[in-house]
């Protein structure tokens, strides 16, 4: 199904199912079995009699004294290390049968050490929450395909809502499926599955080793785990039984794949929930548009509101500030404006704790010279270097091409060069000079390359050992710190700026899910959004949280200039090294569209536009353009693009 819809090779599609190193190149397909999977072993030493040691040497005895005092099978290794001993001493223990040293499978486990085992905590239900728990349990009972979509505020409850569902479906003996949006959230997500579901979870993610990927995966073949939590690609889990699957902030655009197979996984969650008879739930604060309009018209997927915070906690104040009125004031820009800066100060004076979000990573996003106007840009995308201070590189966030600061202008070679704009790291210095006494911290792609630097700062964060948290998006989901009172957004209509009819539903998503994050404690609420733009209805309404209001008139947007809901939507990229080969070949291609299109439709119900440079002309030395095609009826936008591609 993935291979057809998504147009996919089945071959490119199967090997998207499969664990890494699964596929050995030295290994033949029709041997892949259990002893030729590429698990981890080491050698294990026990004690087997204690009846033939006599006449030992004094290294001999000491060994078997360190095996006495040892429990478990202990490694050669570690005995080795631990003694002194020669592995000579090992071998005639093994001869005089006083010993056994055999080859034991070591399970690599994603957890941490040193994270300790959760605490299972029960919490007394809402009336939402009972409402929806007992409508679960009925599609649950009947054993066949269903879907429902959870649509609750930030702060609702809707983990305790999963948690007894997958109860539900446990005492059936069925099998979980969570599916969650960020890599970041994966640890978050797990701690409380951990605590009342113990060993029986497995996490997948690419941020584990090969191998700890690897034995999670065999461990949910095997039938061991039965709740399974990861991102997009955990959709192909070998999950056995299934009887219910979650994705959780659907909303989100991580779950679509950007390579082959271009996959949507919460679309192959409810293909796979409808092969396996299991039960699909969707959640989020802000639902897609086309998901709304599904559940509400089209009634194939039913839906449940959740539209308080749990022990009715106010949802947060939100101020707009209007940062052409600010530049007024100051006749030039300000990163933080004085009402943020104000919020700030209060909450460092009452011990609490302020997210602040800026979408935008490095220390300047721009070199510009001011002499000729000129920006040093990436040889291998049409993108602006961005400063990386910390490095003292200009780096491309698209190919990963990097270059040393120039002295000079490249194109005038004059020495105007100048900085501009203001990202994340340039952000968490700015705090630091005015907040001297504050701890900053940093949440973004540069402070998470190393495993487990993200679960580490998060940490920090929770424990109150960070006051001030800068970040980009990550910060905006699904986290849940109590004593985040104060939430401020930078350059909130960045997304309004990008040539994506989805640009407005964006933006208004981000706001609301960011603004969540505050007031989840004890103590209310405050954000603070900063905008030159304060007037566009995606800003409003997500400042009142009124997703009401931005579904209608974003419906009415799209409904006017015939984006989805209303039609079907395919967008055919043409990529080459040539610019001029690949704009003749990308002309070529809409000939031949034109040509299948008056064959099965008709221009009045599926139009052809293009080619059109895409949005990022030139990306890792590849020129692109690109064709899209809309639709009323998506089995002849299918039909029309097969044939091309076939000719």
């Amino acid at each position: 199904w993935i291979s057809d819809y998504y147009m996919s090779p089945i071959g490119e599609t199967l090997r998207a199912m499969l664990p890494p190193g699964l596929l050995s190149r030295n290994v033949k397909l029709e041997q892949q079995d259990e002893r030729l999977w590429p698990t981890l072993k080491q050698q294990s030493i026990t004690a087997v009699s204690t009846q033939k040691i006599s006449n030992l040497t004094s290294r001999q005895r000491e060994i078997l004294n360190q095996l006495s005092e040892t429990p478990k099978p202990i490694s050669v290794r570690d005995i080795l290390e631990k003694t002194g001993c020669s592995r000579g001493i090992l071998t005639r223990l093994v001869e005089r049968e006083a010993i056994c040293i055999e080859d034991v499978e070591i399970y690599r486990s994603p957890w941490s050490p040193e994270e300790p085992h959760p605490e299972r905590k029960m919490h007394p239900l809402s009336t939402d929450q009972k409402r929806i728990g007992s409508a679960i349990d009925k599609k649950l009972q009947s054993l066949q395909f269903s879907s429902l979509l959870i649509h609750g505020v930030t702060g609702s409850g809707k983990t305790e809502v999963y948690l007894n569902a997958i109860s539900e479906a446990t005492r059936q003996n069925r099998s979980a499926l969570i599916l969650v949006p960020e890599i970041g959230l994966t640890p978050q997500t797990s701690s409380p599955f951990r605590a009342w579901f113990g060993d029986r979870v497995a996490i997948l993610h690419s941020k584990l080793s090969r191998g700890e990927r690897f034995d999670e995966w065999r461990r949910i073949r095997a039938g061991i785990a039965t709740v399974v939590i990861g991102t997009r690609s955990a959709i192909f889990a070998p999950v056995k039984n299934l009887g219910i699957i979650i994705v959780d902030e659907e909303h989100d655009g991580s779950y679509k794949q950007d390579e082959t197979p271009r996959y949507n996984a919460r679309d192959v969650a409810f293909k796979r929930g409808q092969k396996e008879n299991a039960l699909v739930i969707l959640g989020s604060a802000t639902p897609q548009l086309e998901i709304s309009y599904k559940a509400r018209f089209r009634k194939s997927l039913d839906l449940e509101v959740m539209p308080s915070r749990i022990n009715q906690r106010p949802l947060p104040t939100v101020h707009v500030v209007d940062m052409r009125q600010e530049f007024l004031k100051c006749g030039h820009d300000q990163v933080l404006s004085g009402s943020l800066l104000e919020g700030i100060r209060k909450r460092l004076d009452r011990r609490q704790q302020v997210l602040l979000l800026l979408n935008r990573r490095g220390y300047s996003v721009a070199l510009l010279c001011r002499s000729c106007g000129y920006s040093e840009g990436c040889p291998h995308c049409s993108i602006s270097l961005t400063f990386h201070q910390h490095r003292n590189l200009l780096s491309c966030h698209c190919c990963g091409y990097s270059r040393k600061v120039p002295k000079i202008c490249s194109q005038c070679h004059r020495q105007y060069l100048h900085f501009l704009g203001i990202g994340t790291e340039k952000l968490q210095g700015h705090l630091k000079e005015l907040f001297p006494k504050a701890r900053v911290g940093r949440l973004d792609r540069d402070t998470t390359r190393r495993k487990g630097e993200m679960q580490r700062i998060l940490a920090k964060f929770t424990r109150k050992q960070i006051d001030i948290l800068v970040g980009t998006q990550m910060i905006a989901k699904g986290h849940d710190f109590p004593e985040v009172t104060l939430v401020g957004v930078l350059a909130a209509d960045q997304g309004l700026r990008l040539a994506d009819f989805r640009g407005a539903e964006r933006t208004f998503q981000l706001l609301t899910q960011v603004a969540g994050r505050s007031g989840r404690g004890d103590s209310p609420g405050e954000v603070i959004v900063q905008t030159h733009f304060p007037n566009h209805y995606s800003l409003k309404h997500a400042c009142s949280q009124d997703y009401e209001r931005f579904y209608q008139q974003e419906l009415q947007f799209r409904k006017r200039f015939l984006y989805p809901p209303f039609t079907a939507l395919a967008n055919l990229t043409v990529k080459g090294s040539d610019e001029t080969r690949t704009h003749t070949i990308a002309k070529r291609l809409v000939e031949k569209l034109l040509e299948f299109r008056d064959l099965h439709s008709d221009p009045l119900r599926l139009r052809v536009l293009g080619p059109a440079p895409c949005p990022l002309e030139k990306l890792k030395g590849n020129y692109r353009f690109q064709v899209l095609l809309k639709t009323t009826q998506r089995s002849e936008l299918n039909s029309v693009i097969i044939d091309t591609i076939e000719s």
